[in-house]
């Protein structure tokens, strides 16, 4: 097919295209309206060394994957639903939350999913504070200039991490427009077999047409 057929197709089956475009976008919104919405909540803690000599700036920086591997546990994951009061299984709470290190910054970002907002912020609120004690009971052992410490950040914000409507709409959209040129296609194909006129047919069979039966009205 020459870009003149194309063009053709397009403006004869463009109602084919938007239409299926628009059911597959109004699917995807309502798909993504029934889900059940889980949000994420996340908030950061510094790592602050006492001292800024590079001997325990990077030593602190090496030791926070080991703070994470030490916090992050079944364990504490059931002192934090007891402290909350929560009526989540430790697994529970334990799977929902996500710890990452930022050694670049010194940084620990905790992550909570929880199909309530303002209780994976509690939850990851509570994380926080034990990541405190904890540095605070092993400071107590150390001299002053040898301490590192945890700086809580910003309190913890949660927002809707699924369903993501308008991602869920975008690609919908996507879709349905390609799903709506394979259906202009197939509707174009059907189109092509049949002979509605003499330049269909010279078109089609590459020769000239002598005369007509009956003659087409002029």
């Amino acid at each position: 097919m020459e870009l003149q057929d194309y063009m053709q197709m397009a403006r004869r089956w463009w109602w084919a295209v938007v239409g299926t475009a628009l059911v597959a976008v109004l699917s995807a919104f309502v798909f993504s309206r029934l889900q059940t919405p889980i949000y994420k909540s996340a908030m950061r803690l510094t790592v602050q060394p006492a001292r800024t000599d590079f001997g325990l700036t990077q030593s602190a920086k090496t030791l926070i994957a080991s703070y994470i591997s030490i916090i992050h546990t079944e364990a504490n994951a059931a002192e934090v639903g007891k402290r909350l009061e929560l009526d989540y299984s430790p697994a529970y709470i334990f799977g929902q939350t996500r710890m990452a290190e930022d050694a670049a910054t010194f940084g620990i970002e905790i992550q909570v999913r929880d199909y309530d907002g303002e209780t994976a912020n509690r939850i990851a609120a509570e994380w926080g504070r034990l990541f405190i004690e904890f540095r605070n009971r092993d400071n107590a052992r150390q001299r002053r200039e040898d301490r590192v410490e945890i700086i809580p950040g910003d309190q913890p914000r949660y927002s809707q991490d699924f369903p993501r409507t308008s991602v869920n709409v975008a690609a919908g959209g996507l879709l349905g427009a390609v799903a709506g040129v394979g259906v202009a296609a197939v509707l174009e194909w059907r189109r092509a077999r049949v002979i509605h006129s003499v330049d269909d047919l010279q078109r089609r069979l590459k020769l000239n047409v002598l005369g007509v039966v009956p003659q087409e009205p002029a």
